[in-house]
């Protein structure tokens, strides 16, 4: 008799919303379900229908106050009732919630994807209330049969110094990038002529980029430089108190930039990949990150990357990148102005991104999130 092969429910509805890490950490996932299931000793039940929610727009780009509280109200009843409700009619073994908020009850097992500790480090870029609501579900949903996973040992670092976290079980899962050189297609034309500096994600102040745009003021004005061009990549931060998108503009209006610096918006995957094709460097000078995405993303094209000095930018480049001695200006203009100088660099920077992405592919990161599964069913 065929033994039976324990069942993990994985709840993909945040997807209706998620953007740039979280969304690329669930479709990878999916993904990768979708072609090994059949093969797989576990059985994953993705819930709700996947190719469904992909394709849904009803919640995604800029969306009016009562869709956001939609929902918010659709989420948490998701999560602690429908969800509870899928792991007993499933009789799961485990209940898998890539969006980190898990259900306070269910059947087997529940494990989160807490990607980062932003929630606790910066509280005051969220609502007060949602936020008071939001960690009373996250912390109550792990007291019980719960464990976590994360993305990097530096979150797993910060996650065990936080008292709710402290005596909860937690894996490192290095995520994939999703997205590949091939991505891009051979006829695809880069938008921007000039050479370039990039940089892609959702426009939040932690990015930092108020710095990045002082930084390359400065290297505009300098002689030899002036035809430099700085592309910005991505949507407003989902929430008010996140984003900094019309300071970033303002900024780039006062300093006289707005023939210089470009605000893509959102952008297809094709363009995306044309962005990262055609640019002279990737910069990153975020204060506060889980992992670092985009670095994984400007690797498979072999572009050069320079990160600030936060933890886990580092754990992820390992030594594919330029560093900053200091996350201030004048760090960052002596580091741009290195790569556009001397192109040796560029080409050894990209070389080593080559083989650090080799530690970050789609079914390494499925084979190993499958390990740590059998590992906690185990317990």
């Amino acid at each position: 008799m065929e033994k039976r092969r324990p069942k993990v429910v994985v709840d993909v509805f945040y997807l209706y919303v998620a953007q740039t890490g979280i969304k690329t950490y669930i479709v990878t996932l999916c993904d990768e379900i979708l072609k090994k299931n059949n093969s797989s000793r576990i059985e994953y039940i993705i819930s709700p229908n996947y190719q469904k929610v992909k394709q849904n727009q009803f919640f995604r780009g800029k969306t009016a106050k009562w869709k956001n509280l939609l929902f918010q109200l659709l989420y948490f009843f998701r999560k602690q009732v429908v969800l509870p409700t899928l792991s007993y009619y499933h009789q799961a073994d485990l209940v898998f919630s890539p969006d980190i908020l898990s259900p306070i009850f269910a059947k087997g097992k529940k494990v989160s994807v807490v990607h980062d500790t932003c929630f606790w480090d910066t509280p005051e870029h969220y609502q007060r209330l949602w936020l008071k609501y939001y960690l009373y579900f996250l912390e109550k949903g792990l007291q019980k049969n719960g464990e976590i996973i994360t993305i990097t040992q530096f979150s797993k670092s910060r996650l065990h110094q936080l008292p709710p976290f402290k005596s909860i079980p937690i894996q490192v899962v290095y995520q994939a990038s999703g997205l590949s050189e091939s991505s891009a297609l051979s006829d695809l034309k880069s938008t921007t002529q000039a050479a370039y500096f990039l940089h892609v994600g959702v426009l939040e102040k932690r990015k930092n980029l108020s710095l990045l745009i002082q930084a390359f003021d400065k290297l505009t004005k300098m002689e030899g430089y002036e035809s430099l061009r700085l592309v910005l990549v991505g949507q407003r931060g989902p929430r008010e108190t996140l984003d900094d998108y019309d300071h970033l503009v303002e900024l780039v209006n006062t300093l006289g930039l707005t023939e210089k610096v470009d605000f893509t918006g959102y952008v297809s995957q094709d363009q995306l990949a044309s962005y990262f094709q055609h640019a002279l460097g990737y910069v990153f000078p975020s204060t506060n990150e889980g992992f670092g995405l985009p670095v994984l993303e400007a690797f498979s094209f072999g572009l050069p990357v320079i990160i600030s000095r936060q933890g886990a930018l580092m754990e992820v480049a390992g030594d594919a990148a330029l560093i900053l001695e200091k996350n201030e200006e004048e760090s960052l203009i002596q580091s741009m102005k290195l790569l556009v100088d001397d192109l040796d660099l560029r080409k050894e920077l990209g070389e080593k991104g080559r083989l650090r992405l080799q530690e970050f592919s789609a079914e390494k990161f499925f084979l190993s999130l499958e390990q740590a599964f059998k590992e906690i069913l185990k317990r």
